[in-house]
């Protein structure tokens, strides 16, 4: 059980045992008292509920009976011969004098006639006749009982209908619901119990028949009018227990309510005794609590003065050990101190080591590196000496974890760090992540020039492998960074060595480089086009431009290829080149191509039919999910046909996986697009490529038309490109024509449409109306 508040921090055990059994004894006191004050105060309330219910049937039960008695006597009245005589003759006297009586023999305050015309017969007072009439709707519907509001209070109201044999009207009775009524009620109930009827007014308040509103009882009346359960509400006089039952009224009466209250403080009279009873015997357990609490702190304070202490040399990193006495729980616990005490020597050893060493290879890791480094470095500066800090990344080493598996891939890990440490013993070596290891040297002692040194760290990495019946070569790339040329501390070695690392895998597989301010300032740029591709992305920079491509059967322009332009705001025009690699390395080509999507079919949906458009698709956007979903929104926003759109790839996507790239293409198809092969020829398995998909369309790559008219081997691979698509149903389109005599050749050997500079450079969207809208079909012998 949680205590009810904070103990104060005691220098002394002993007393602090005290004051905690102490606060013990008091807490459970404190429960006991609060259980027992519930349960009676629960048995108070469960017995008070049942004498309200009880009270509310008798009320209900009353209200029958008295209702029964007037409605008897009304009705008695009512199929009176000579009554009934004088109500169909008007006769006001005869039925004032039957109603007096009936009055004076009844009891009822209030007798009066509503005639079927809506007039009252038998009351005085203008103002309580208008009220009566009132009544006539209730009547007419069929309603001869229930709660008005007559006379400025609320009332009982029982009819009876007059029959002469038809309808003439109604006798109605009124009696009083005031306090002398209710107190009639509470002399009925076991319990001294408060009954009140409470009427909603025309602003939506509740008031008794004196017309007082309840106040803070209205929002109770409300709430308990609907459950008409007993429940809690809070008097000016106190809490009670309370409740409400809806009265039967008359149609266009106001609500009513009969309220029972019980004050809860009546019904616990009763059981202060119990109280004061409780107090007295927690007092007593208070002083028998502290008397034996000192007692037993006295046999627990020494042993554990001395765990105390061995505690504080443990915590200064000092050599802790408890005697052992006896063989209680203090005792015990004296010997799990000594051997915590080892074991945390142990741990703290074991820390160490982990937290500076690579788990998977147990080199040095990269906060032990960055720690290396600076304590080289200033050993460099003392000795005039020069620090190297080489990357070392192994080339494509994700394949090896795709194709071989995870297992294999940590084992390759393994056995390069043990290679790189062993080859290079007098180098610190230590492992970034993944597959990047870093190498510090400072200035060899044996003179080997840091050239020769990333020389053996490449072959070591490179020396074949074989693994779970795999064999394994794996090659790397190195970045290198020297100070103080290159910076003077860790982390401006570390980001310059990374540059450089960049550099070589740029240049090819197994490759080293050393850092130049040159690479920085191209990081630089690199980092200025992102960010600027970012904010043209928003700003809607880039654009579209046509190149027609001729379709050589129907002698007209077939189609267009979407070809983006960044038209940068400061720096003018920016070429493709610039900015298609670096949009390709950060992922924004996914959501320009996107955009280039959109437009070429926004652009080519008011086109003729006949023209289609194609455009280039990275093989980024293929590793990445939703190129189906972004082409399928394209067309549906443009409404153009899907054959009318042609996507064109590259070899590369092939790349990332054969079987994953076919699936995506066939989704593609489904949707009625169409694909074309771009730069065929120039890559390595194209006929492999050709067998897995069928193509719509074979572009072949340009450098085989600029040869086509210098080298007959250019036109032997022309011709048998074509042949080959002709044979596979394949469409093909030559690239780069820009002569006639290279269109000649075409046409001889059977291509379909050319595209070049000899019909038309890139156009904007304007210039591709105008071409469109030129009556005569562009000829190639017109070119």
């Amino acid at each position: 059980m949680a205590l009810p508040f904070r103990l104060p921090r005691f220098r002394r055990l002993r007393t602090r045992l005290t004051v905690l059994y102490a606060a013990l004894v008091v807490a459970a006191m404190l429960g006991m008292s609060t259980t027992l004050l519930a349960i009676a105060q629960r048995s108070a309330t469960d017995q008070v509920q049942r004498e309200l219910a009880a009270s509310g049937t008798v009320f209900d039960r009353l209200w029958s009976q008295r209702a029964a008695e007037l409605g008897g006597a009304a009705g008695l009245l009512a199929r009176d011969f000579g009554f009934r005589a004088a109500v169909a003759t008007g006769d006001k006297a005869t039925i004032v004098s039957a109603l007096v009586n009936l009055k004076r023999r009844m009891g009822v305050p209030i007798a009066f006639v509503v005639g079927v015309d809506g007039n009252v017969t038998g009351l005085a007072d203008p103002g309580l006749a208008g009220q009566a009439a009132g009544l006539w709707n209730a009547l007419d519907g069929g309603q001869m009982s229930g709660v008005v509001q007559l006379g400025g209070s609320a009332r009982h109201v029982i009819a009876a209908p007059i029959l002469t044999p038809q309808l003439t009207g109604w006798v109605v009775f009124a009696t009083n619901l005031d306090a002398r009524e209710m107190q009639g009620l509470q002399s009925l109930s076991a319990i001294p119990i408060q009954a009140a009827v409470f009427q909603r007014r025309g602003d939506g308040r509740w008031a008794d028949p004196a017309d007082r509103e309840a106040g803070a009882l209205s929002g109770f009346i409300d709430r308990a009018a609907k459950d008409r359960l007993v429940s809690d509400v809070t008097t000016p006089n106190g809490t009670a227990l309370a409740l409400v039952k809806p009265l039967p009224v008359m149609t266009g009466s106001p609500q009513a309510v009969l309220m029972l209250r019980y004050p809860l403080d009546q019904a616990l009279a009763g059981y202060h005794r119990l109280q004061y009873a409780i107090l007295l015997a927690g007092l007593l357990g208070l002083l028998g609590t502290v008397f034996a609490t000192i007692r037993m702190a006295r046999s627990i304070t020494r042993p554990i003065t001395l765990l105390d202490a061995a505690a504080a040399r443990l915590a200064a990193g000092n050599e802790a050990r408890v005697p052992v006495e006896g063989n209680d729980e203090l005792a015990r616990l004296a010997e799990s101190f000594n051997r915590m005490a080892t074991d945390i020597a142990e741990r703290e050893r074991r820390i160490t080591h982990l937290a500076f060493n690579d788990t998977l290879t147990d080199l040095p890791n990269r906060a032990h590196f960055l720690e290396h480094v600076e304590h080289e470095l200033k050993l460099a500066e003392r000795n005039d000496e020069r620090v190297a800090v080489m990357i070392l990344d192994l080339d494509d080493f994700k394949s090896v974890n795709d194709t071989l598996g995870h297992p294999v891939g940590d084992e390759v890990l393994r056995r390069v760090a043990a290679r790189i440490d062993g080859d290079l013993a007098q180098s610190f070596v230590a492992r970034l992540g993944g597959d990047e290891f870093v190498i510090v040297t400072r200035q060899a002692a044996d003179g080997e020039p840091f050239e020769r040194l990333a020389k053996r760290a490449g072959e070591a990495a490179a020396e074949h492998m074989r693994i779970d019946g795999h064999d394994v070569t794996q090659t790397a790339s190195i970045g290198i960074a020297i100070s103080p040329a290159d910076g003077m501390d860790a982390r401006s070695l570390l980001k310059h060595a990374d540059l450089a690392l960049y550099r070589a895998k740029e240049l090819g597989r197994g490759m080293f480089c050393f850092f130049e301010e040159a690479l920085n300032s191209r990081a630089q740029e690199r980092r200025r086009i992102e960010s600027d591709l970012r904010t043209a992305l928003h700003e809607g920079q880039f654009e579209l431009h046509f190149q027609p491509l001729f379709d050589l059967d129907a002698n007209r322009v077939g189609s267009f290829e979407a070809l983006i332009r960044w038209n940068h705001p400061t720096r003018g025009m920016v070429s493709p080149l610039d900015f298609i690699p670096v949009a390709e390395d950060t992922g924004l080509i996914v959501e320009i191509g996107a955009w280039v999507l959109r437009e070429a079919c926004a652009q080519a949906a008011a086109w003729p039919d006949h023209v289609r458009i194609a455009v280039n698709v990275s093989s980024v956007q293929f590793r990445r999910p939703g190129l189906n979903e972004t082409v399928m929104q394209a067309l549906a926003a443009s409404g153009l046909a899907p054959g009318r759109l042609e996507l064109e790839i590259t070899e590369s996507i092939f790349l990332e996986g054969l079987e994953e790239t076919t699936r995506l293409l066939h989704g593609l198809r489904a949707l009625g697009v169409r694909i074309a092969l771009d730069d065929f020829g120039t890559g390595y398995s194209s006929l492999s490529y050709l067998q897995s998909f069928p193509f719509d369309k074979i572009k072949i790559d340009r450098s085989f038309i600029q040869d086509l008219l210098t080298r007959p081997g250019a036109v032997a691979i022309v011709r048998a490109i074509t042949d080959l698509a002709r044979a596979l149903g394949m469409e093909t389109t030559a690239e780069g024509v820009e002569e006639n005599d290279q269109l000649a050749e075409l046409r001889k050997h059977g291509c379909s449409s050319v595209q070049g500079y000899l019909f038309s450079r890139p156009i904007d969207a304007a210039a591709v109306r105008e071409l469109l809208a030129e009556s005569t079909p562009r000829r190639a012998a017109a070119a």
